[in-house]
């Protein structure tokens, strides 16, 4: 650290993460942050760098990553160099997942639209029929998600 690279309080840093000092406290006691330094009175004090590894933390949070995940991935980013593909595999999983999530956010999105669509042309009609639509694309989204399920006409 040099002497003019600015440091931040516990709860400077609170304020600029939205994380609470306990979650601080505890990402530093998980691990997932690098170690923290401390004044001569033992008061932690952040620096840019890891304010800037808690905002990558946070969106891999934010994206669905397991704690247990994020740990793996602060080790070997604190281990250093040789194991960038350990990292790059751990990454690469996780991304699969994301996409995964994206596409079935996609999907109900895609719903919603249609739906808000529907319910706007119905009011300016002043009709309701064909507000609820059955098709293929349903019992192709219910076979999927609850295979079991048996759909009637009407419902």
């Amino acid at each position: 650290m040099t002497s003019s690279e600015r440091m931040f309080s516990i709860g400077d840093v609170s304020a600029r993460t939205g994380l609470s000092v306990d979650t601080l406290r505890f990402y530093e006691r998980e691990a997932l942050l690098p170690p923290i330094e401390r004044t001569v009175g033992g008061r932690r004090v952040f620096s840019e760098d890891d304010v800037g590894w808690i905002g990558i933390c946070q969106r891999l949070r934010a994206s669905g990553m397991p704690l247990t995940e994020v740990a793996k991935y602060a080790a070997l980013v604190a281990a250093g160099t040789g194991n960038e593909s350990q990292r790059l595999e751990l990454l690469k999983a996780h991304e699969v997942e994301v996409r995964s999530q994206l596409a079935a956010l996609q999907d109900a999105l895609d719903l919603i639209t249609m739906k808000v669509s529907t319910y706007t042309d119905a009011l300016e009609r002043g009709r309701s029929e064909g507000l609820f639509e059955h098709d293929q694309d349903d019992d192709a989204y219910f076979a999927a998600v609850k295979p079991d399920r048996v759909l009637t006409r009407g419902a």
